[in-house]
């Protein structure tokens, strides 16, 4: 029960990623605040993962959600000691080809969010001691891909925006990132199954590891940043993408 004790919100808890890193955060004992879009939809993750779980839903870039989710951890458990912002938008389109819309969408959900609830969750935890915040990248921040350029400039943001607070607010709490490469997300899957061309299937084999992730791998990871075994790190992104960006 590594995180027996501990309060945590996570972002995009609905599905994916953030899914996976809500229900391994309460199988090792934590109590969660989870924040959705869709209200039935995160009301009822937090009813299948139970006792210690509550749900908060709204748009994680405006600063009203963030709010009320720090709020609901402080009202419900009296602390916050882990904040995991996974939510995210994953417009693919290519330049020419991106709306207005798409890229409003991708800078709100993948840097605003994370700057709202980084800003909202930061005065609680500064007294907790030992909190940590793991932001959730891409390797597209760093790969050039055809399609993802506007995605790849969100996450680019988030790293640098993580490295400075990180720097702000060291050493009462770090702030690290893990940066994705391909995971067998809902919306992956379909993408892949979407494509008739093949194109993304061979990205998927060109992979040293010849696999997508899986959720709960990249889950372990973001559990790793905001334990005390990475007690010595801040401002690090960590690449976990099966081999498909060795920095």
């Amino acid at each position: 029960m590594e995180f027996a004790g501990k309060v945590a919100i996570v972002t995009g808890a609905s599905r994916g990623i953030g899914r996976a890193v809500a229900e391994m955060l309460a199988e090792r004992g934590a109590s969660l605040v989870l924040v959705g879009m869709d209200r039935a939809r995160i009301g009822a993750v937090a009813g299948e993962i139970g006792r210690g779980t509550v749900s908060v839903a709204g748009d994680v870039a405006r600063a009203e959600t963030a709010r009320a989710a720090v709020d609901a951890a402080v009202a419900t458990f009296g602390t916050l000691d882990i904040l995991a912002n996974i939510a995210g938008a994953f417009p693919t389109a290519l330049l020419q080809d991106t709306s207005d819309e798409q890229f409003a969408q991708s800078i709100a959900t993948n840097l605003q969010g994370t700057f709202a609830f980084c800003r909202a969750a930061l005065p609680v935890m500064r007294g907790q001691g030992g909190a940590a915040i793991v932001n959730m990248s891409s390797m597209a921040a760093r790969f050039p891909t055809p399609g993802l350029s506007v995605y790849g400039a969100s996450k680019a943001g988030v790293e640098a925006f993580s490295r400075s607070i990180a720097a702000e607010v060291a050493p009462e709490v770090r702030v690290n990132v893990v940066a994705a490469g391909p995971t067998a997300t809902e919306t992956v899957r379909a993408l892949i199954e979407a494509d008739t061309t093949g194109a993304t299937a061979a990205v998927t084999k060109s992979l040293p590891l010849g696999r997508l992730a899986k959720p709960r791998e990249i889950a372990e990871v973001v559990l790793f940043l905001a334990s005390d075994r990475a007690s010595c790190m801040t401002g690090q992104v960590v690449h976990a993408n099966c081999g498909g960006l060795m920095p």
